[in-house]
């Protein structure tokens, strides 16, 4: 008897009428690929299911491998090079090469131009380690991880899991002791693959369109001496960088990048134009004073509630009484929606092995309060499940 294919027939359709109403934006790409998944959802069965995603993991997997052994950068445009030259410039067997390789291709990641010889495409060009490719690394070691929660669950106590020292992250690597981000840190090219991650994940995690930032003009043209924006553990400043262009420019305050050494001195002053880097610890006291606002974005959610309470005391003690400190994160809905912003599930299980975890909104205003601080708004984004949490000082 054939397959019953009227649903996935109805979103095929529903696929159509939204490819002919798209807009061009972010938001509606994104809206497009999920109708596209509920197409294949409509027509997968579970075998297809297990299948789909094996073959997911087997072509990051050897991404991975190719990234690392130092061959996948080597693959060039013209006639392409052979698998023995890239096995001989890798040390390594030439299987290695050939069976990575043809997992790439079948995958449209490069092209085969001979018996085993290969050259970059689109696709592979996209996917070097300074674009895509780093994001496919961190994955990866997010997976390596996960793969390892069970060894470290029967090797530790249920509370160590909130010990930002003791996280499954730094167990896997052998490093116990450190954090998350002592680990990373240990090896610069690893922690370069990291930063140009958030580089690249913008897609999903916006800036704009949430807190109104070109509200605040005339605060910050009265008393431009403030700092207009404290980004606090900012990275490599592509939110400053945001704000900055969609404000046309600074209303005549500074803007403050904070960081770790690490990363601020990677940076050259042409990447951060209009920008004042600052080296800074989230755990010592907040050194800016009396900002208009203070942004902590995809920062809270690296730890557990009693850290973040201690992170936002640090720089609530610098507040003044009408600075704003931003919280931008992802919001935890109260229950699962089925074909929704799977993007939030990912990412909150890759931070279940760094110490950190995504949050509801009982959660912001749970540390938010014991920080001193009280919730203004909550400023939603158009594209999935980021907000910014807008708090000051508590009032009497």
């Amino acid at each position: 008897m054939p397959a019953d294919v009227s649903a996935a027939l109805a979103e095929a359709k529903a696929l159509v009428a939204s490819l002919e109403a798209y807009d061009g934006s972010a938001a509606q790409h994104l809206t497009l690929l999920k109708q596209t998944d509920r197409v294949r959802s409509a027509l997968e069965e579970p075998y297809d299911i297990g299948i789909r995603w094996l073959e997911n993991m087997s072509a990051a997997a050897a991404l991975y491998v190719l990234i690392h052994i130092g061959a996948f950068e080597k693959i060039t445009a013209g006639d392409g090079v052979t698998a023995a030259e890239l096995a001989k410039a890798s040390n390594v067997d030439v299987s290695i090469i050939t069976r990575t390789m043809r997992i790439l291709v079948a995958n449209g990641i490069a092209v085969e131009t001979g018996n085993d010889t290969y050259a970059s495409n689109v696709l592979s060009d996209v996917f070097q380690p300074p674009a895509l490719g780093s994001f496919v690394c961190v994955c990866v070691d997010f997976m390596r991880t996960w793969g390892a929660i069970p060894q470290y669950a029967k090797a530790h106590e249920p509370a160590d899991l909130y010990d930002i020292k003791k996280s499954p992250f730094a167990f896997a690597a052998g490093h116990e002791g450190k954090t998350y981000y002592d680990v990373i840190s240990l090896d610069p090219k690893q922690r370069n693959l990291w930063n140009i991650t958030l580089q690249n994940m913008e897609k999903n995690f916006p800036i704009i369109d949430m807190f109104p930032f070109p509200s605040l003009k005339d605060q910050v043209e009265k008393e431009p001496e403030r700092p207009f924006i404290v980004d606090v553990g900012g990275g490599r400043g592509q939110a400053l960088l945001a704000i900055k262009e969609h404000c046309g420019g600074t209303f005549g305050g500074k803007l403050i990048l904070q960081d770790l050494p690490i990363v601020i001195d990677s940076l050259k002053p042409e990447d951060i134009p209009d920008i004042e880097p600052m080296t800074y610890d989230i755990f010592t006291p907040q050194p800016v004073k009396n900002a208009h606002v203070y942004l902590m974005r995809r920062l809270l959610h690296d730890f557990y509630n009693p850290v973040c309470v201690s992170i936002l005391s640090n720089t609530a003690s610098a507040m003044g009484p009408d600075s704003r400190l931003l919280i931008c994160d992802m919001l935890v809905p109260e229950r699962v929606e089925v074909g929704g912003a799977v993007d939030l599930y990912w990412l909150d299980f890759s931070l279940l092995t760094i110490s950190g975890k995504e949050r509801t909104m009982e959660e912001f205003k749970d540390i938010t309060d014991q920080a001193g601080l009280e919730i203004v708004a909550v400023h939603p984004s158009g594209l999935g499940r980021t907000i910014m949490v807008e708090t000051r000082l508590k009032r009497e």
